[in-house]
């Protein structure tokens, strides 16, 4: 059902809108993740608890949409997730599930590429009507990952971690050219580079982005990425070595990773984030915490990003969740003529984290 885009909906304290949409088509509200049901058809997005109560569907393995315990399955996900869910989960229990859980068959979910991280997905759910769940997305190509492709759907649930018109980045490619330069002029100087990014998904980028300086990984940086590693997907990295005093590329996680990286005494430091974009100098500036440089490179979309894509996709419903959820509602309203409604908490909405970013 396409309701009327100029139409003023109320909205419940669980995110979902009363009646016509519950009685019509899907309803969709947070609850164990976002939960879409329609009839007998039972959907948890990125729930905290997997369980065999509906069909579960993980984006990524980020600890922001990666589930905390696991009940039962099968589970909608990439190889690459499960296999970082498997070593980043914490209880026994957990980890025991996951050495044997099946990958999901569902054919009521169409996975498709997110292009967020290595192994993200979007779903495509049929709920009488189709929804799609972005998860985090990025639209752009971008070195071995290819962008999240839109799909037209009645339904659409959408990011808005940079749901914000203020954030518009650079283009990747060309953020992908001054990083890489910057790292060569920093060793010409006879300084170390040392790239703060967080240890799954940013952090692969850069090792491939810079593998000619041959990257030296630390903390949970190289840790994350012999997680990623299989016998088809392989770094070219070497572990860091506090031994080794020489100039080098150093990828660390953020500014709190940086235990052991004083025997470094001449470095220079630099943060790899879509929030280099809120410091006073945008893209370019220096940084907090310590850091000389920021680099506004994200395997986000930015809120114009996200505009085109909600228009590729035609939806006659949209929903925005995780970061600016009201901002971006209204500004697809106004913009698209799209109705739009914010999904976030009862008491307390979704906040942007820099360190999903």
């Amino acid at each position: 059902m396409a309701l009327s885009k100029a139409a003023s909906l109320r909205v419940n304290s669980r995110g979902c809108i009363p009646g016509t949409m519950e009685r019509d088509g899907p309803s969709v509200q947070l609850g164990n993740g976002i939960e879409v049901a329609c009839g007998d058809a039972k959907f948890y997005l990125d729930p905290r608890k997997v369980s065999e109560e509906a069909t579960c569907c993980i984006s990524h393995a980020h600890s922001d949409h990666m589930p905390s315990s696991f009940a039962g399955g099968p589970i909608h996900c990439s190889d690459i997730t499960l296999r970082c869910m498997r070593g980043r989960v914490k209880s026994k229990k957990s980890k025991t599930f996951l050495e044997s859980v099946e990958l999901g068959n569902d054919p009521l979910v169409r996975a498709s590429g997110a292009g967020h991280i290595l192994g993200s997905n979007m779903f495509l759910l049929d709920a009488g009507q189709k929804v799609l769940y972005t998860g985090d997305f990025c639209p752009q190509d971008r070195l071995d990952i290819e962008g999240a492709r839109p799909h037209k759907c009645d339904v659409l649930i959408v990011e808005a971690t940079y749901g914000n018109p203020r954030y518009k980045f650079p283009d990747r490619r060309e953020m992908i050219k001054v990083i890489y330069d910057w790292v060569g002029d920093m060793l010409n100087q006879g300084y170390s580079a040392v790239l703060h990014a967080y240890p799954l998904g940013k952090s692969q980028e850069l090792i491939t982005m810079l593998k000619d300086f041959q990257p030296r990984l630390h903390g949970s940086v190289l840790d994350t990425t012999r997680l990623i590693e299989s016998d088809d997907l392989k770094f070219d990295y070497l572990p860091f070595d506090p031994q080794d005093r020489e100039p080098q590329l150093v990828i660390s996680p953020g500014a709190w990773g940086e235990n052991g990286l004083n025997v470094l005494k001449k470095k220079r430091s630099a943060d790899v984030s879509g929030w280099c974009l809120d410091t006073r100098e945008r893209s370019l500036g220096k940084m907090g915490w310590g850091m000389d440089q920021g680099f506004a490179y994200s395997d986000h979309a930015d809120f114009y990003e996200i505009m085109d894509f909600v228009e590729k996709c035609s939806p006659s419903l949209v929903y925005t969740n995780h970061g600016s959820e009201d901002m971006l509602a209204h500004e697809i309203q106004k913009r698209l003529g799209i109705t739009a409604i914010p999904l976030k908490k009862e008491k307390k909405g979704q906040t942007n984290l820099g360190c999903y970013c």
